[in-house]
């Protein structure tokens, strides 16, 4: 499984642990990989069309692989558009159990606010206590 997948992969593992959590009693499958297997050495041989092959047994293999892809992609489909329940039955859910992974956008750079500074009501140099008379003399 590449790096593509892994932050799928790490929600996946976070929202099992947490039924198991939530549910203790109840008996669930351990994880295992839903995308189909990938093709062997052999089924790779089979692509290249040997002169005394029939395109008819090409055109049946490349069906099926089709429909395995298909059959995938519904229960892919299936799998995300799983909501995450709430623990009250009268709220709504909480949102979806493995939402689609969004990389980080080109968004400004969070920075801490100015101090507020009060406004000031009268110049430094003529100040109480300063000694200087107002107009800079």
């Amino acid at each position: 499984m590449g790096a593509r997948y892994e932050h799928t992969r790490s929600l996946a593992v976070a929202a099992d642990a947490e039924l198991r959590r939530r549910h203790p009693d109840q008996k669930a499958e351990p994880l295992r990989y839903a995308e189909p297997a990938s093709t062997d050495d052999t089924e790779r041989d089979q692509l290249h069309l040997a002169p005394d092959e029939k395109i008819s047994q090409m055109s049946t293999w490349v069906s099926d692989l089709a429909a395995q892809r298909q059959t995938f992609g519904d229960k892919l489909d299936e799998r995300q558009a799983l909501k995450v329940p709430s623990e009250d039955p009268d709220w709504e859910d909480l949102g979806h159990a493995f939402p689609a992974w969004n990389p980080p956008g080109k968004d400004a750079i969070v920075q801490p606010p100015k101090p507020d500074l009060p406004p000031r009501s009268e110049d430094r140099r003529t100040g109480p206590g300063s000694g200087a008379r107002p107009g800079g003399h």
